[in-house]
């Protein structure tokens, strides 16, 4: 017991020490006047951080330019005044002293000096900013999202030709998860799409038609279709418009990495139809989580975007979904899931709900044709033999 207790005093000892030197890594001092500033780099994003002064007497604080030409990007703010400002005055010590910065949409690195004077001392500290990883609004690396156990989501593989991103939209008032894509950069169309789909989520509004280029991917590596590909193919939705009437939602289904060149015999008719079955049947449900994807693979076809890049035109179209019902009153065996797959070779169909259901498949039997493993975080939410079940069988709520 006395050696636990002298090893517990070792240890925290140990760490009050670690803790005063990170404290005063970035602390400059002369006497008895001192500024500390605990980040002395900041991302390119906007943000802030307390500055914590040490002083005998009355002192100014004032932010200087260093290389770069203006200093209206960072500012002061006091505990008495949010008002931007280069300068403060204050007396003794005080750590209610705030440094603010813009976010930085330049590539290039900005940064200042902050000037602590007392009684004819002073002392100084850098600060700096990184530049943007975006040009013009768009990320110049592309780069995966953070992987999460969303229902829609199908598996990923651990390469670096494909990448995982998703995106965040405001609707009914409230930050959602909008849509999740598998972009091929290569390829330059999304492999799959998965979102949940409801009433709230669907929301109200119109089609925006603000055809536009993804942020999250480096333009070189997406389609820009501000007009539609070269020759007959249509821009294609793989989120359809219409599944998102919330406007900042609706916008993100006219990013180019939402489109494929997509044939209007198919477009237009049957693959309509199918988008707008799906709607009524999340209008039945609680939630509905969608993958729709196409195939590339095998494919020697290409459509053109506005910039001359070669697209991939797919071979075939899929739509994977798992319904959810609260009580049981659909999937009474699988705890409340059901799901139905469907698969379209890339050409015109009799357009008729007759024939959509003919191309209806098991969630299993869709996975062998394509060679995607769908809804992976299913069996965690009911178990192994019962998403084996949702997936091997269709459910009358279907038909």
């Amino acid at each position: 017991m006395r050696f636990f207790k002298i090893r517990k005093t070792y240890i925290t000892f140990l760490i009050a020490f670690v803790l005063s030197a990170l404290f005063f890594t970035n602390c400059k001092e002369k006497g008895e006047l001192s500024l500390s500033i605990l980040l002395p780099e900041a991302e390119y994003i906007a943000g802030s951080q307390f500055l914590t002064v040490k002083a005998s007497g009355d002192w100014t604080l004032t932010i200087e330019s260093a290389s770069t030409p203006s200093i209206d990007w960072v500012w002061l703010t006091s505990y008495s005044s949010n008002d931007r400002s280069i300068s403060l005055r204050g007396s003794g010590n005080s750590s209610n002293i705030a440094l603010n910065w813009d976010e930085n949409n330049s590539q290039d690195a900005r940064n200042c000096i902050i000037t602590l004077s007392c009684a004819g001392e002073r002392l100084q500290n850098n600060f700096s900013q990184k530049g943007s990883d975006k040009v013009d609004g768009i990320v110049t690396e592309l780069k995966s999202d953070k992987l999460t156990n969303w229902l829609e989501l199908p598996a990923t593989k651990e390469n670096d030709s494909l990448y995982f991103i998703t995106h965040n939209a405001n609707i009914g008032g409230k930050t959602c998860r909008n849509y999740s894509f598998y972009w091929d950069p290569k390829a330059l169309v999304a492999h799959w799409v998965a979102y949940p789909l409801n009433r709230g989520l669907i929301s109200t509004g119109s089609r925006t038609d603000l055809w536009g280029l993804n942020p999250k991917i480096p333009r070189e590596y997406q389609p820009v279709l501000f007009r539609s590909y070269s020759g007959y193919f249509q821009r294609g939705h793989q989120l359809p418009s219409a599944d998102r009437y919330s406007y900042e939602a609706n916008i993100q289904t006219f990013y180019g990495t939402n489109i494929t060149p997509q044939r209007g015999a198919l477009n237009e008719n049957i693959w309509a139809t199918l988008e707008g079955t799906v709607r009524d049947w999340s209008k039945q449900l609680d939630t509905l989580y969608v993958v729709t994807g196409c195939v590339v693979e095998g494919s020697t076809e290409f459509a053109y975007d506005n910039e001359g890049k070669k697209v991939t035109v797919p071979v075939g179209y899929y739509k994977a979904l798992l319904g959810y019902k609260q009580n049981a009153s659909v999937g009474g065996s699988t705890k409340g899931f059901v799901g139905i797959g469907f698969y379209f070779d890339h050409k015109g169909y009799s357009n008729d709900y007759t024939t959509m259901m003919k191309q209806s498949m098991t969630i299993s039997a869709l996975e062998k044709k394509v060679g995607v493993d769908f809804f992976v975080n299913l069996p965690a939410k009911i178990g192994k033999d019962m998403a084996t079940k949702v997936e091997t069988s269709i459910d009358p709520f279907w038909k």
